[in-house]
């Protein structure tokens, strides 16, 4: 299985953080340690709407947080795994 990335660009760079793959795969939840979460991180995704292959950016905001505990807060992965982009460029 590939790791997928979430990135955030800030000042012209882009800084990725790899997800948990293990959780990601048996609860179909990304969970992220509360100290990475910041704004503007997304996770690049296909839209294949037609026949145009579109990347996407779907961007976790505190909005989206399922649920959280003392250390990680949980998203919802509302995708099947081959529309991510998991080239860490």
């Amino acid at each position: 299985m590939a790791i997928y990335y979430l990135r955030v660009n800030k000042n012209n760079n882009t800084r990725k953080i790899a997800i948990d793959m293990a959780f990601l795969a048996k609860h179909k939840l990304i969970r992220l340690p509360k100290y990475y979460f910041e704004e503007n991180l997304y996770l690049p995704i296909m839209n294949k709407s037609g026949d145009d292959n579109k990347v996407e950016e779907y961007y976790l905001s505190s909005d989206k947080i399922m649920k959280e505990d003392e250390d990680f807060y949980y998203f919802k992965f509302p995708f099947k795994h081959n529309q991510v982009v998991d080239v860490a460029v």
